[in-house]
């Protein structure tokens, strides 16, 4: 993650905590007394003083971040008397300095919200939250290898030909597939099975190099695709995969309340707001201090924060000195979500029709549905093709324009042949049949 990705903050963040009523009081009374004036004119120009020269400018919790493995460093751009850095992994508290970076090692991989409260000593805040990723330093871990890598036909190699990959990765953070005219993709490791069709004729070389930090493996083969032969029919199917993708992360939020020193403020209330794009799903309070008492979440009903309010318990006054003066702290576990639509994916898949037994057919394996779609939708195009004067020509297509979407079973006749099409686990198995 980069510094521009987050670049320095030019103001307080919405949800920042207004500065307390009265804390510049104590200002005026010891400047009049000090100045041996009264009265109100007195007090106007003790105001004018105090907001013009003795209070100081409104805090700014401003930093970039640096991930590298499991150790994330903090470039600290915030201006602030006082405050603490919270590093969402339920760590101690760690006090802000001005002018000092941080730096902080978590014990796993995952995903954290870091976030830096500053405070002027007039009691301004300001807060800013970043939300990270981490993973394990790989440069020293075991290698990436690739095993029973295999290209493979599905249903013949005349052209366009569909040719089935198939790959067990262990050790690698990221995949890169090569097919030549076909692009290039990336994927993860684990096992891989993906079909790819090649719609001209010839020999495409296909590479796999699966990379662990600054390590890599690679494997190569090649998929050979005839021209088409006179005559030669084959069933084309198209699959559109559509839907949202959801990511959802769960993680412990700190809230810093400070401790009033006046005997009047009863209660609290702070903030939580979420991530950027995000909506808050679930909060639930995890440990409150014994200083605090009724402590109570609620999601707000936009979605967009978390609303944290409580009662002081017993004497403020004593509260306050028996916690050194710092802050109650309220942790809060916060389920958040994101929902990204995702552009339809085809995938083409091709097969000759062949005699198996007594009948006239073309298998055609599906591909794997997308992992880690909501309200994932497929639908098909299935058509007909035959080589006639050396080139492809349509014999049907299915769905017709303005008709339903294709399902299975399905079957139509023309004239001459007729077709049926009917799914066999994970197989769309379409039939040739003779018609007199």
């Amino acid at each position: 993650m980069s510094d521009t990705a987050h670049a320095p903050t030019p103001a307080p963040t919405s949800h920042s905590t207004p500065a307390k009523s009265g804390s510049s009081g104590w200002l005026k009374a010891a400047l009049l007394g000090f100045l041996g004036l009264g009265g109100g004119a007195a007090g106007t120009y003790a105001t004018a003083v105090v907001d013009r020269v003795v209070k100081p400018t409104k805090p700014v919790a401003n930093f970039a971040v640096n991930p590298d493995g499991l150790t994330l460093a903090c470039d600290n751009r915030a201006s602030g008397e006082s405050g603490w850095w919270d590093f969402g992994d339920g760590t101690p508290l760690e006090p802000y300095a001005a002018d000092q970076h941080v730096s902080h090692t978590y014990a796993k991989p995952g995903s954290y919200t870091v976030k830096l409260t500053v405070r002027n000593y007039l009691g301004d805040e300001n807060e800013r939250t970043v939300p990270i990723d981490v993973a394990a330093a790989t440069q020293n871990g075991p290698p990436p290898s690739i095993n029973a890598f295999a290209v493979q036909p599905v249903s013949g190699t005349t052209a366009p030909a569909t040719f089935r990959l198939t790959a067990d990765v262990a050790n690698a953070s990221t995949c890169v597939w090569d097919f030549g005219e076909n692009g290039v993709e990336v994927t993860a490791g684990g096992k891989i099975d993906r079909l790819v069709t090649f719609e001209k004729s010839g020999t495409f070389p296909i590479s796999l190099v699966a990379h662990n930090g600054k390590q890599a493996a690679k494997q190569s083969g090649s998929a050979t695709v005839e021209k088409p032969r006179e005559g030669t029919t084959m069933a084309v199917l198209k699959v559109t995969d559509s839907g949202t993708k959801v990511d959802r992360a769960t993680t412990v939020e700190s809230v810093a309340v400070p401790v009033p020193g006046d005997k009047g403020a009863t209660t609290f209330t702070k903030y939580i707001a979420a991530r950027p794009g995000h909506s808050i799903t679930e909060a639930a309070l995890g440990t409150s201090p014994a200083s605090a008492k009724n402590v109570k979440v609620e999601v707000a009903p936009d979605k967009r924060a978390v609303k944290v309010t409580g009662e002081w318990a017993g004497d403020t006054k004593a509260t306050n000195k028996a916690a050194g003066g710092s802050d109650a702290l309220v942790r809060v576990k916060v389920t958040q979500e994101r929902t990204t639509p995702l552009p339809a994916s085809v995938t083409m898949v091709t097969g000759t029709f062949a005699m198996v037994g007594q009948t006239i057919r073309a298998d055609l394996p599906l591909p794997p549905a997308p992992l880690g779609l909501s309200g994932s939708k497929r639908e098909y195009q299935l058509e007909i093709r035959s080589v006639r004067d050396g080139k492809p020509a349509t014999l049907l297509q299915a769905p017709q324009a303005g008709k339903k979407p294709l399902s299975f079973p399905w079957s139509e006749t023309q004239q001459g042949p007729g077709y049926s099409a009917k799914l066999e686990g994970e197989t769309v198995v379409v039939t040739w049949v003779t018609t007199k």
